[in-house]
């Protein structure tokens, strides 16, 4: 890169032990025209990159740690100022790109990882989830906010929905958006990377008619769960208690007599009364019309593993990010922020995933809160030399394959809150900007009697 600092140990040299996942050559053939453009001193672009990559490995750490992180004690670490305005240099865009070009699906084949697959088809699950952003002007205007008619919520609200590989649980491909804009709107452009041998699981949150016509045209296998309040009449009844059905686009086709899409229905509940929401009806509907090659029974058992995209979201947002407000004051850097972790959450699953191949288990048995302490306490000693550092890394996956996890429970625990919040008043928009106080505290002072 020309102008390049003169560097011994190159850009992010204390991280040089995840060159095998995120090395600079991936990073200059994704972006390289860009980033080659601007320049500065004291801070490298490729730095920056890897200072919005360590917002996601270092959630609780500031700017100048991060940095610190990053590369060896011969580089001077800039002041706080200087890396946020090295952050404006490279766009949201750019970090978007980054993101597509890196994260990728990890499951090969079915004899490999068996969990990624069922009858031939990659299981891939969509779902969406809310990130609070600091509560900056700009950011309330742009993102919005939860609210009723008694107060705003506390900060601006910025929605992500991704596409996910579960049984890896990658967040593959991911949208942006604003708290006002719905998860099915936002899914819409991810449906174009869905292709016909991958099977899409999702919630009653897409169970509508706007998602399922596309999926049923471009011939994506799909089992979505609806909400039992939709009208579905018994067409014809199949053998495995399933039926056919028509769905149709809008409210008034069926009474107008316009033509719909065939699904298949699955009505089915549980009995268990050990359990929550003992005898609740729940409705899947699919495109996998044959009850032969895709049993009932099967494809209910196969909708739960939706669940590992939650799972995969809590170790974005609670393990990784510890359930932080996010540090961007602009839309545009709040979107830069957001690729970035995404990219540090596949660093993460990639590790994970090689260790699960050494150890010939599925990926979700893999502790990632294991892995991701192991990463933490080993980058520091990664050594310069190419072929000691493969050993390193050897090394480091090994350990990680040993944080193997007990078989999961089965889930009893209802969805309630333990703890409420308590009863403080409730901070308004009058009391955003407080006037200064007059002087000193001890000025202020006046003793009583």
């Amino acid at each position: 890169m020309s102008g390049q600092r003169n560097d011994s140990n190159g850009a992010s040299s204390r991280l040089r032990g995840l060159q095998s996942v995120l090395s600079e050559e991936v990073i200059h053939s994704q972006i390289g025209d860009q980033i080659q453009t601007r320049y500065c001193k004291r801070v490298l672009n490729i730095d920056v990159v890897w200072l919005i990559v360590g917002f996601g490995l270092f959630a609780d750490k500031s700017y100048r740690s991060i940095f610190r992180h990053c590369h060896d004690q011969s580089i001077p670490v800039p002041i706080r100022a200087t890396l946020t305005m090295a952050r404006k240099r490279l766009s949201a865009d750019l970090l978007r790109k980054l993101y597509q070009g890196v994260v990728t699906l990890l499951a090969k084949s079915k004899s490999r990882t068996p969990s990624a697959f069922y009858q031939g088809l990659r299981l891939m699950a969509v779902d969406g989830t809310l990130l609070d952003c600091p509560d900056t002007d700009a950011n309330r205007q742009k993102f919005g906010r939860v609210e009723n008619q008694n107060s705003h919520g506390a900060f601006p609200k910025v929605r992500v929905v991704s596409l996910c590989e579960l049984a890896t649980r990658v967040l593959w491909r991911s949208n942006i958006g604003t708290y006002h804009q719905s998860e099915q709107k936002l899914v819409l452009p991810l449906l174009e990377h869905l292709s016909p041998k991958m099977l899409l699981l999702a919630d009653r949150h897409f169970g509508v008619a706007p998602i399922i016509y596309p999926l049923i045209k471009r011939k994506n296998p799909f089992l979505i769960r609806v909400k039992k309040s939709h009208y579905f009449p018994v067409e014809k009844q199949l053998p495995d208690g399933s039926f056919l059905s028509t769905i149709y686009k809008h409210k008034n086709d069926r009474r107008s007599g316009r033509p719909g899409k065939t699904v298949r229905v699955i009505r089915y509940r549980h009995m268990d009364r050990n359990r929550p929401h003992r005898g609740e009806i729940h409705v899947l509907i699919t495109n996998l019309l044959d009850p032969i090659q895709y049993p009932a029974i099967e494809l209910i058992d196969l909708y739960h593993k939706r669940w590992e995209e939650e799972i995969a979201f809590s170790e974005w947002k609670v393990l990784m990010c510890k359930g932080r407000v996010l540090r961007s004051q602009s839309p545009e850097m709040v979107r830069q922020e957001i690729w970035g972790m995404l990219i540090a959450h596949f660093i993460i699953r990639k590790l994970i995933f090689e260790a699960a191949e050494m150890k010939k288990v599925s990926p979700s048995e893999i502790s990632f809160t294991g892995a991701f302490d192991i990463l933490h306490a080993r980058l520091p000693d990664a050594p310069r030399a190419k072929r000691a550092r493969k050993q390193w890394y050897r090394g480091l996956i090994h350990e990680i394959a040993q944080e193997q996890l007990p078989t999961r429970a089965n889930r009893i625990n209802p969805r309630k809150l333990k703890r409420r919040s308590k009863a403080w008043p409730t901070k308004r928009d009058r009391d955003r900007r407080p006037p200064k106080p007059n002087g000193q505290f001890i000025d202020c002072v006046q003793i009583s009697i």
